[in-house]
């Protein structure tokens, strides 16, 4: 697999390479590639979780908010390409099991809040690969409190309307960032102490 992956990788290099004022550093173009082939077939991977589920409605909107608040906020990042892939997958599985689970409304909301603390509380998370200055990390918290209004007003709006699945759909892509933030963090500060 790993063979396939590198061999696609550079056939679309050489070819972006070959063109002209498309991409002009190597080691930037492919990376760029990398990246793009990778996150394409993670969220391939989830459509087809979902549609094997059959929540693909329920992974749209999970993944939306989840999604919104992962860039904002940061958060767990495995050692390996397989890693990640493993763990996101398994990550996404279990969101969409509890999609279908029927869960009361006052403790999801009591869950949200706490989503919410935990991400002021300890956002944004840097990682190895994406060390953060003191402009970008009030960049990002400015971006979270931003989203973090939209979401609680949509979220409001949502419980007054009536749609109790949109609040649990909402309520799961919220703690799902809000995990990953907290097990980031903790990998953060295991490789401070190393």
């Amino acid at each position: 697999m790993k063979h396939t992956y590198d061999d696609l990788v550079n056939m679309l290099t050489d070819y972006l390479l070959k063109r002209d004022g498309v991409c002009m550093d190597a080691d930037a173009c492919r990376f760029g590639i990398e990246i793009t082939v990778l996150k394409l077939l993670h969220f391939v991977s989830y459509l087809v979780i979902a549609a094997c589920m059959k929540r693909i409605i329920e992974f749209i909107i999970i993944f939306a908010v989840f999604y919104a608040f992962r860039r904002n906020t940061g958060g767990y990042h495995a050692r390996t390409r397989t890693g990640c892939y493993l763990f996101s997958c398994m990550a996404i599985t279990a969101a969409m099991l509890a999609a279908g689970e029927k869960i009361n409304l006052w403790f999801m909301a009591g869950l949200a809040l706490c989503g919410l603390a935990v991400l002021f509380r300890i956002s944004p998370i840097e990682n190895e690969n994406r060390p953060l200055d003191e402009d970008e990390i009030s960049c990002f918290r400015k971006r979270l409190y931003l989203l973090s209004a939209v979401f609680a007003i949509v979220y409001i709006l949502t419980g007054i309307a009536g749609y109790d699945q949109l609040i649990r759909l909402y309520t799961i892509g919220l703690s799902l960032a809000a995990a990953l933030a907290i097990l980031g963090k903790l990998q953060e500060i295991r490789k401070k102490d190393i």
